[in-house]
């Protein structure tokens, strides 16, 4: 199957030249020039990797890459630009990109980072894989099932989803999960985490009112059970 890479930048030149670039290579390419647009393509498509551009419509790259990482997409990001601030720079890695090269970079060497990080990013799907007391939750495609059956999540509950079983059995407080799961949100509640649990009862367990898998210690927080 072919990787697939988002291409996303105001100026249609560039869009064009790297589309054929990696399409030469047989990469299958998604284009745009609007922030919000990206944002919409990570939730509907499967997307291996995404070449941002800072300037964009509607919502700038640094925007749209802090919104990707706070939704739990975890792809790789490359900004691309014509700014060559070492600010910039360093703004775009802390948000959670892997990479900011400058638009005059040689092809050669471009396409030599995005194989390489295409590269990395398939050594590690190993561990991007959870499965446990008959769930599967599958980060990079962000589908969850339990006992075969495919479960509809919302980015929050498939979030917390994977934290707790990350760790299964390991009691999480709820002002711990509140900033591993809603860290962009200051106004969050810690009712907000119950409701949250709550929905993941309802959606997965088989007696959501008697829970199999999502257990609570009253004044501590709440685990992912796998020794019942």
């Amino acid at each position: 199957m072919k990787k697939r890479i988002l291409v996303a930048d105001s100026d249609e030149n560039a869009i064009n030249e790297i589309k054929e670039m990696l399409s030469s290579d047989s990469y299958e390419v998604i284009t745009t020039g609007n922030g919000k647009k990206v944002i919409e393509f990570a939730k509907k498509e499967s997307l291996d990797l995404i070449i941002l551009e800072v300037s964009l419509e509607e919502l700038d790259g640094f925007s749209v890459c802090k919104t990707l990482r706070v939704e739990g997409h975890r792809m790789p990001v490359i900004f691309l630009t014509n700014r060559i601030s070492e600010i910039d720079a360093v703004i775009g890695l802390e948000l959670g990109a892997q990479d900011y090269v400058r638009k005059q970079l040689q092809k050669r060497e471009l396409m030599t980072r995005i194989n390489g990080l295409l590269k990395k990013e398939q050594n590690g799907k190993s561990n991007r894989k959870i499965e446990v007391v008959g769930l599967e939750i599958d980060l990079d495609r962000r589908k969850v099932k339990y006992n075969g059956k495919t479960k509809d999540l919302t980015n929050k509950e498939f979030q917390l989803l994977y934290i707790l079983a990350s760790c299964p059995n390991k009691v999480f407080s709820r002002y711990e999960l509140l900033d591993r799961v809603w860290e962009s949100i200051g106004n969050a509640q810690t009712r907000t985490v119950d409701l949250h649990v709550g929905y993941l009862r309802k959606k997965i367990e088989e007696n959501p009112k008697r829970p199999r898998l999502f257990k609570t210690i009253r004044g501590a927080g709440y685990f992912l059970d796998t020794e019942e």
